[in-house]
Order: structure tokens, then sequence, then C-alpha cells
């Protein structure tokens, strides 16, 4: 098997051990060695029977796989460009749920949850896809983004580098969202947005009550 170290033991992390588990039991692919984490209060402990390394004291291989899938991107960016990139080797964890077609066009480092991904869709590095959103025909996803759960991304879509898509975002057919965006819950997006913007369909108006 792989050996692999998950960055991170937080709740991004325990999710990416639970997605190899899953991976694992159609076919024993991956050893999780450990998690690494700079949390005093995690070093040196056992999580989920896998040991927790501080930054300094990790493992160094080069033929051991490193992977992150951190929520907050810069953090993330961080721990690839300085942790992982040149030390680790990168691999696509997919769920074995994912519907994704064979034209697909995927760079390395991305973290796939159980998803459709629909023809000739190019998704680039180190991103972060969880579940149940759908990825439309022709649609580009940059690097860093993170797409939380039940997203539903329209055809001919472009996502832009290093931005964050709260769960229920619902994106029209062929618009552009630039990078370091961030799309807050439940917003619907039908036009393109502009590079560096936070666009939020939240709070809720009540318009008349229902008696």
């Amino acid at each position: 098997m792989k050996k692999i170290l998950i960055f991170t033991a937080g709740s991004a992390g325990r999710d990416i051990y639970q997605l190899i588990s899953t991976i694992n039991k159609l076919n024993e692919e991956w050893e999780v060695i450990g998690y690494v984490d700079n949390d005093p209060k995690k070093i040196g402990k056992t999580i989920d029977n896998v040991p927790v390394f501080s930054s300094k004291n990790k493992p160094k291989n080069n033929k051991i796989y490193g992977v992150c899938g951190l929520m907050n991107i810069k953090l993330r960016k961080k721990v690839f460009d300085n942790e992982i990139k040149n030390h680790y080797q990168l691999t696509n964890l997919f769920h074995p749920q994912t519907i994704k077609p064979k034209n697909l066009k995927i760079g390395n480092g991305n973290i796939i949850f159980n998803c459709n991904i629909n023809s000739n869709v190019k998704i680039k590095n180190f991103s972060v896809i969880s579940q149940y959103s759908n990825l439309g025909d022709h649609s580009i996803i940059g690097n860093y983004a993170h797409l939380l759960a039940h997203i539903s991304i329209g055809s001919h879509t472009e996502i832009g580098d290093n931005t964050f898509i709260a769960s229920g975002v619902h994106i029209n057919r062929g618009v552009k969202i630039g990078t370091n965006c961030m799309l807050g819950i439940g917003t619907i997006i039908m036009s393109n947005i502009k590079s560096n913007s936070i666009v939020m369909d939240y709070p809720r108006q009540v318009i008349k009550k229902n008696k």
C-alpha cells in the first residue's frame, strides 16, 4: 500500500481519513501513517489509531504522499507550498461513489468527495469538492478552490483560483467567478462575479406572514 500523511488533525483531516477508509474498503490502496498538526494538545497523541506529528518531527521520505484539505484556503496554500510540494508525492483522492467522465481533466492534490462530475470538466490543482455537488459540463475549477456540499454549478462555468463556495450555492450556466471570491450559503449567482468579491444572499426576508 502507498503511505500517506494527512496535514491537519482537525475536522478536515479526519474527513480525509474517513474518505481514505472508504476507498480502502474497495481496494486497500492507502496506509495512513500519521496526521501532521502543530496543535500542542494533539502532538504525540493518537487520533483514529493514527499518530499525530508536528511539522518538525513528521516522517520525511519522497515516496510518501501528502494531502491537505484545510477549509482555510490561505492556510492550505501555505501547507502545500511550504510542507508538501517538493517533499512528498501528490495525488488526487476520489470518493468511490463519485461519478466522473473519462474525459475529465484534472491536476493534482485534489480531494473529491461523492459528487457528480459531467463531461469535459477541468479541475486544476489543490481543490476540495464536497459531497452531493454537481459540476456541469465544460466547467472549470481553479487552483485552491473549496466547494462545500450541495452546490450546483452550471455548464460552461468558470470558478477562479482561491475561491470559497459555501453549501447550497447555485451558479447559472456560463457564469465566470473571479479569483479570491467568497460565495455565501444558499446564494444564487446569475451573472459574472469580479475577483476579490464577497457575495451573500442571506439573511432572507419574511415578505408575508402565513396565517
